[in-house]
């Protein structure tokens, strides 16, 4: 998984399949099967989401997100709190994850929010479509969010 996601995301920066596939020692076809692999994260099929917290390349959490029940599963990769998507919580819910998506967003009461959310495409704030435009990415910390669409 650690490796999936970096592979993911050196090709979200931009770097050639070519490249990433010299850097592991590997084929391109072995590097579009596992990009493939990616979304396909989950036998649940009320999973239709995951989210990679990234610090710059590296995974921190995986949190694969049930819409239709409000439930999520997480795993960490690290042991560093800080760099974990939840701290200490391991056992998050539903309340954690909507708090944690505002967390990686510009504050609601944030003035010229509206003209903030026009530059974007957005007709309202929600933290989710914020998250999908901006990568959950903030102006003091390294961290971000890959967001993956189960396929089919």
């Amino acid at each position: 998984e650690e490796q999936l996601a970096h592979i993911l995301a050196l090709q979200d920066r931009g770097e050639k399949i070519t490249d990433i596939a010299r850097q592991y020692h590997v084929s391109r076809q072995t590097i579009y099967s596992q990009i493939k692999r990616a979304y396909n994260f989950s036998d649940d099929p009320d999973v239709k989401m995951r989210m990679n917290f990234m610090n710059h390349d590296d995974l921190c959490t995986t949190i694969d997100i049930d819409f239709r029940h409000e439930k999520i599963k997480i795993k960490n990769y690290t042991d560093q709190i800080i760099f974990r998507a939840f701290g200490v919580v391991t056992e998050p819910d539903w309340a954690d994850f909507e708090y944690f998506l505002e967390e990686r967003c510009f504050p609601r009461t944030r003035d010229h929010r509206k003209d903030i959310l026009r530059e974007m495409g957005l007709p309202f704030y929600d933290p989710l479509l914020i998250i999908e435009k901006t990568q959950g990415r903030m102006s003091d910390d390294h961290q971000w969010i890959m967001i993956l669409k189960k396929e089919g």
